[in-house]
């Protein structure tokens, strides 16, 4: 019996965590993919409040200009790893999902993606972006 429970409590646990990672994966994929368009505006407004309160909408589209535009269009973009966090640095405890993408630009042949999101409005909303 005891067995049993642990087996069952085991398999809902991997399914909250696979539903996280899942949700938060087309989230992710749903806001590269305006980053992907040129659509640094929009990747913004649709980015944590936490993502805004560090720089404004404008300041951000010139960042991107600057580092993700000379990459080129994006040829292939695969996960690598997604982590899921209580607490990071700097940041309120909270949900927070950390994932990483091996992508190839047209100018770029490897690069690391790396993508924070936090759930702390209800979804799961970018707080977090690097290009390595």
């Amino acid at each position: 019996m005891m067995k049993k429970l642990v087996l069952i409590l085991s398999c809902f646990v991997s399914s909250l965590v696979w539903a996280n990672d899942s949700a938060g994966l087309i989230a992710a994929k749903a806001w590269l993919k305006m980053i992907d368009a040129g659509q640094y505006g929009q990747s913004w407004q649709q980015s944590d409040s936490a993502f805004k309160s560090q720089l404004t909408e404008n300041k951000w589209a010139q960042a991107l200009q600057g580092v993700r535009a000379p990459l080129g269009q994006i040829k292939s973009r695969s996960k690598l790893s997604a982590q899921a966090y209580s607490s990071l640095p700097g940041v309120p405890d909270g949900e927070y999902l950390v994932i990483q993408f091996q992508t190839e630009f047209q100018n770029k042949a490897s690069a690391t993606e790396t993508l924070t999101l936090s759930k702390g409005s209800g979804n799961w909303l970018p707080v977090g972006y690097f290009i390595k």
